[in-house]
């Protein structure tokens, strides 16, 4: 809900209209729903919630590191009625209003996305890419899909294969290969620290960007994938709790800012009694 709020906070509220897919697990119950359905109240111009309720797909693929939802992204073109659709995970920020992102020109691909850290990713299944994107913001072109029946090729490549190195990830990247492009870093990027970890992420990358497009995608960022801190950014123990995480332990490590930023946000919400027990803030309140 944070991501969603901070997308709505900051898009062009004269002409932006947020439709929110939400695809939920059978336990997900009316008092989470009614979480989502207070960003309705505070931004009434310029939002709808759709929720789904999923049953039991994929309920055989859960284990201790992914929950059955992992898989939902895979099930995009056929239960929303769109021509394409942005996909944003919850540890996602947004500064700035996406619609020119949402209208970017697909030149044919099925999904846009940033480069991943991971570029050997789907080397395992026998396909040496140049290009393995991170799905956590990304671009769909539902069209397409459903044209190309790509949904079953996808849906059988999940059924048939008993591990997947990163989920739904792993199957787009191998399936839709090679009709998977770019965005540009102006649109999203990792939290990184300094240009220390932007060269050590392109260094890791098998086709290369230029570093000046990603140092100035840091300085203006559009979207944010907090990928980089452990425990996540909205953790306590990402920045005070020196021994549970290694960013704790960096000098004037870039966590605790985008710490700030995540929690300058869920602040505005109307759950913030709720989440500052979720991230563990209410603990370090009380001592």
């Amino acid at each position: 809900m944070v991501s969603m709020y901070s997308l709505l906070f900051n898009c062009n509220k004269n002409k932006t209209f947020i439709i929110y897919h939400i695809s939920c697990t059978p336990d997900f119950n009316e008092a989470s729903i009614e979480i989502f359905k207070s960003l309705v109240k505070k931004f009434p111009r310029n939002v709808e919630i759709i929720i789904y309720n999923m049953g039991n797909h994929f309920s055989n693929r859960k284990n201790k590191r992914y929950s059955q939802a992992a898989y939902y992204r895979i099930l995009t073109p056929m239960f929303i009625d769109s021509d394409r659709a942005i996909h944003l995970d919850g540890d996602t920020l947004v500064f700035s209003d996406v619609n020119e992102m949402y209208n970017l020109d697909f030149n044919d691909n099925y999904i846009l996305g940033i480069y991943d850290y991971f570029s050997n990713g789907v080397d395992y299944l026998g396909l040496k890419s140049k290009i393995f994107i991170n799905t956590g913001a990304i671009l769909l072109n539902l069209k397409k899909l459903r044209e190309d029946n790509k949904v079953f090729e996808l849906l059988n490549l999940t059924k048939s294969n008993t591990y997947l190195f990163q989920v739904d990830q792993t199957v787009f990247n191998y399936l839709l290969y090679p009709k998977i492009g770019r965005l540009p870093s102006k649109y999203v990027i990792f939290n990184f620290e300094d240009k220390s970890d932007i060269i050590v992420y392109i260094n890791r990358l098998r086709t290369k960007i230029p570093i000046d497009e990603i140092e100035q995608a840091f300085k203006n960022p559009i979207i944010i994938h907090n990928v980089i801190c452990h425990p996540k950014i909205w953790s306590i123990n990402t920045v005070y709790q020196p021994g549970v995480s290694n960013c704790s332990q960096r000098h004037n490590c870039s966590c605790k800012k985008y710490f700030d930023l995540w929690h300058s946000f869920a602040k505005k919400t109307d759950y913030y009694q709720e989440i500052s027990k979720f991230t563990g803030i209410e603990k370090i309140k009380n001592k």
